[in-house]
């Protein structure tokens, strides 16, 4: 509620960044918004090719395609959205150090955009479920909820790493390995059923596991989320985006200062 409050005068403003980031991402391209399908049917690609044929690895009783390209696409929408932010203030520090706004709005139009992309590769997804005759259930409406709650944590961690780059610019550098860890730390190419129950725990301390594994059970195994994980993980993800907000809303008019 905070940000809609801080954001409500400025709702022209932020639909004026998200248009621009649109179209300098998509302006001169052959393709359009198809590359926001082209980057997870690739990975799909390369993940289905490598360990379903090469390695002949064995992921649950659906299909290679499926299993991957729903693990890719939560993925490549948290991960767009947090390589933009990372640089999106100190890269516009000409207008930050001009005029005021709420800052937030510069890493939430990255934000917005990879939602954007990411709807238009879910479209995709469903297509890819038709294919393969995956029956849908009432179970499959705790996708509005998870994606939500993907959203808030990318949110959280987009306007986090901004906010840090401004005063250290190490995390730029860092940002890259911060991205490779949290890949490898996501069942995105692997189940957490074949994970040892030691790690399990380990994993879930990660928003992303419980979000793609159960964004897998709702919409391909046709189950609902476990209860408690998930009102575990919402109140997580709710505590760090309140502390997150709080102090970027703090430290934010000293951004035309330092950066």
């Amino acid at each position: 509620m905070l940000m809609i409050r801080r954001l409500y005068d400025y709702k022209d403003l932020l639909l004026v960044f998200i248009w621009r980031e649109l179209l300098i991402r998509y302006k001169q391209t052959l393709i359009g918004v198809l590359w926001a399908v082209l980057q997870p049917l690739s990975l799909m690609g390369l993940f289905t090719f490598i360990f379903g044929i090469v390695l002949n690895t064995a992921h649950k009783d659906y299909p290679y395609v499926l299993f991957f390209y729903a693990g890719v696409l939560p993925w490549t929408f948290f991960s767009g959205a947090a390589n933009f932010a990372v640089t999106s203030l100190s890269g516009n520090f000409n207008l930050i150090t001009k005029i005021y706004f709420p800052r937030e709005i510069i890493p939430l139009s990255g934000v917005a955009i990879n939602l954007i992309d990411y709807v238009v590769g879910f479209i995709v997804y469903l297509l890819l479920m038709a294919f393969y005759r995956i029956p849908l259930t009432w179970n499959f409406l705790w996708i509005v909820p998870l994606i939500c709650l993907l959203v808030l944590y990318t949110t959280s961690v987009s306007l986090l790493l901004a906010a840090l780059n401004v005063y250290y610019r190490d995390v730029k550098m860092a940002s890259a390995f911060l991205m490779l860890f949290l890949f490898f730390a996501t069942p995105v190419i692997y189940s957490i059923d074949t994970v040892d129950n030691r790690w399990k725990l380990l994993l879930f301390l990660n928003p992303l596991t419980f979000i793609v594994e159960s964004m897998r059970r709702v919409t391909i195994e046709g189950r609902g989320v476990v209860p408690w994980q998930m009102a575990l993980e919402t109140a997580g993800v709710l505590l760090l985006y309140v502390l997150v907000y709080r102090v970027f809303t703090r430290i934010e008019r000293a951004f035309a200062d330092v950066i």
